[in-house]
C-alpha cells in the first residue's frame, strides 16, 4: 500500500469518526432540547390553565340569540360565584381559575373568552396579585392586553376594582392594600378616559379603613353570601343597562 493511500485511508477513518460523533452529539443536544422544550410546555400548560376548560369549552355552543353570553374571567372570587342563582337573565359562564395569577388570564383568553362568542366579558384582579416581585405596571399591562383583545374581537370587556384584603397585608415594606388602591385608582381614571366600563367592587365592599369589610367576607379575601349578592346585584345593574335592554 502506497503512503498516499495511507493518507487517504487514514483521513477518510477520521473523516466517518467525526461525522459519526457530530451525530452523537446532536442526538445529545436533539434530546436536551426535547427535555427542556416539555418542561417548558408543563410549565405553560399550568401557568396559562388552559386544559382546565378545554372539555367543557369544546361542548359550548354558538349563541342562541335568546339570552346574551357574559364570560366571567377571574381567579378564586369568580369560581366560588354562583353564576346561575345571581344571572338567571343571562348564559353566564365561569371560567375561573382559583389562585391564578393575572399574568395567565391573556394565555387563555382566547379559548375561555373570545372562542365563546360572549357579548361581554367580567374581568375580575384579585388581590392575591401584589406581591413585592410583580410591579402594578404588570398587572396594568395585563388588564391593557385583555381590553385589546376584546375589543378587536367585539366582546365588551368590564373591568372589576381589586376587593381589597380584609387587613393590612404586609411583605416586608410592601402593602398589598396600598398597592391594591393605587390599581384602583389608575383603573377607575383610565377606565373613563377611555370609555371603558368597569365595575367597582372595591367600593361597595370596603370599610372606613378602605379594607375588605368582615360582614361582607369569610376569611381574608373570600366573600360571604351577602358580599357575593352585592356584587352581584352592581353587575346586573351594569347588564340592564348596557346588554339587556340593547340585545
Amino acid at each position: 500500500m502506497t503512503r498516499s493511500l495511507k493518507i487517504l485511508l487514514i483521513a477518510s477513518l477520521l473523516g466517518n469518526l467525526m461525522i459519526f460523533y457530530v451525530a452523537i452529539k446532536a442526538l445529545e443536544y436533539r434530546s436536551h432540547i426535547n427535555h427542556f422544550l416539555d418542561k417548558y410546555n408543563q410549565v405553560m400548560a399550568e401557568f396559562s390553565g388552559r386544559e382546565i376548560y378545554k372539555q367543557a369549552n369544546s361542548m359550548v355552543k354558538a349563541p342562541d340569540g335568546e339570552r346574551p353570553r357574559v364570560v366571567f374571567l377571574g381567579s378564586q372570587l369568580t369560581t366560588g360565584w354562583d353564576l346561575d342563582l345571581y344571572f338567571p337573565e343571562i348564559e353566564a359562564i365561569n371560567r375561573g381559575v382559583d389562585s391564578q395569577r393575572v399574568a395567565g388570564f391573556p394565555l387563555r383568553f382566547y379559548p375561555d373568552v373570545i372562542r365563546l362568542q360572549p357579548k361581554a366579558v367580567v374581568i375580575e384582579v384579585s388581590s392575591y396579585n401584589f406581591r413585592p416581585e410583580q410591579t402594578v405596571q404588570e398587572l396594568k399591562d395585563y388588564v391593557h392586553i385583555m381590553v385589546d383583545i376584546a375589543d378587536v374581537n367585539n366582546v365588551k370587556p368590564i373591568i372589576a376594582t381589586v376587593i381589597p384584603p380584609r387587613s393590612k397585608l404586609h411583605y416586608g415594606s410592601y402593602s398589598v392594600a396600598d398597592s391594591a388602591l393605587l390599581f384602583n385608582d389608575w383603573l377607575r381614571a383610565w377606565a373613563m378616559q377611555n370609555n371603558i366600563s368597569y365595575i367597582d367592587f372595591a367600593e361597595i365592599l370596603r370599610n372606613n379603613e378602605g379594607l375588605l369589610s368582615q360582614e361582607f367576607s369569610v376569611d381574608h379575601i373570600t366573600l360571604n353570601d351577602k358580599g357575593y349578592g352585592l356584587i352581584s346585584a352592581s353587575v346586573d345593574s351594569w347588564m340592564v343597562n348596557e346588554i339587556l335592554v340593547k340585545k
